[in-house]
C-alpha cells in the first residue's frame, strides 16, 4: 500500500456546485472556509491543481498564516507546498501571475501536449515539465516519482476532471468537503467529481469520519472505503 496520503479538499454549494455556469463571475468570501483551507494546505508537501482552476484563479494558493509558517518550519518543509498542475492539453499561458509565484512549481502533462505547445520550452523554463504518457496521464508513474521525492502528504483543490481522475486510478484516500449556504444551479456547472460517472455498483464508497459546523457552513471530512 503506498505511504502517500491523498486528500481531496474542495468548498462546493448546497447543491453540490463547486463554480457557477460563469467561472469568472465574483463569488461570496466565506472566511472560515478560507481558514480550513489554509490550514489543511499547510500540512501539504504538494498541492495537485487542474489547469482550468489555474487558468480561473490566475496563481497557486499560498500560506500566509505566520503560525502555520512557523509550523512548517518546524517540521522541516519548505514555506510552501510544490504547486503541480495537472493538464492533458498543456494550455497554459506563461503570462499568468502563477509562474512568478515565489514556490516551487511542476507540470504534470503528456508527450502529446507537449509536442504540440508551442509554449512548451518556454514552461518548462518556468515549472518542471513532467511528461507522464503519451496522450493519457500515468498516475502510477505520477506516484512513483512523487515517492522518489520523499513527498508523503498530497491535497488535490480541484477541479472536477482532475478529481475525477484521482478517483478513477484510486488515489483519493480522504475527502474534507465543505458546504457552503448558497445555491448555484445550471445544468453545466461543474461538480466535485466530473468525468464519465461511476454506476452505483462501482460508485466509490464514503465513511463519515469527522464533521464540523461554523454558522451555515458544514465541514465534513469521508474516508475512502477500500
Amino acid at each position: 500500500m503506498s505511504t502517500i496520503q491523498t486528500t481531496v479538499i474542495l468548498a462546493m454549494t448546497a447543491d453540490g456546485k463547486i463554480s457557477p455556469v460563469d467561472s469568472k463571475a465574483p463569488r461570496n468570501s466565506y472566511p472560515v472556509d478560507g481558514e480550513h483551507l489554509e490550514y489543511q494546505v499547510s500540512l501539504a508537501d504538494l498541492v495537485l491543481m487542474g489547469a482550468g482552476t489555474v487558468r480561473n484563479e490566475g496563481i497557486a494558493f499560498t500560506i500566509q498564516n505566520p503560525e502555520l509558517l512557523a509550523a512548517r518550519q518546524f517540521r522541516g518543509q519548505s514555506p510552501q507546498p510544490i504547486t503541480c498542475v495537472v493538464t492533458a492539453s498543456l494550455n497554459l499561458s506563461p503570462d499568468m501571475d502563477f509562474f512568478r509565484q515565489d514556490i516551487e512549481r511542476w507540470i504534470f502533462t503528456t508527450q502529446t501536449a507537449i509536442e504540440r505547445s508551442s509554449d512548451a520550452t518556454t514552461l518548462d523554463k518556468l515549472a518542471k515539465l513532467i511528461e507522464l504518457g503519451d496522450t493519457d496521464l500515468d498516475w502510477d508513474r505520477a506516484y512513483d516519482l512523487i515517492a522518489e521525492r520523499g513527498i508523503r502528504k498530497i491535497f488535490a483543490l480541484g477541479g472536477g476532471s482532475l478529481t475525477a481522475s484521482l478517483v478513477q486510478a484510486g488515489r483519493v484516500d480522504d475527502w474534507w468537503l465543505t458546504i457552503l449556504p448558497v445555491i448555484y444551479g445550471g445544468a453545466s456547472a461543474p461538480t466535485p467529481v466530473d468525468g464519465e460517472g461511476f454506476l452505483p455498483s462501482a460508485a466509490p464508497k464514503l465513511e463519515l469520519i469527522e464533521t464540523r459546523r461554523v454558522g451555515s457552513e458544514l465541514f465534513l471530512h469521508y474516508r475512502t472505503l477500500r
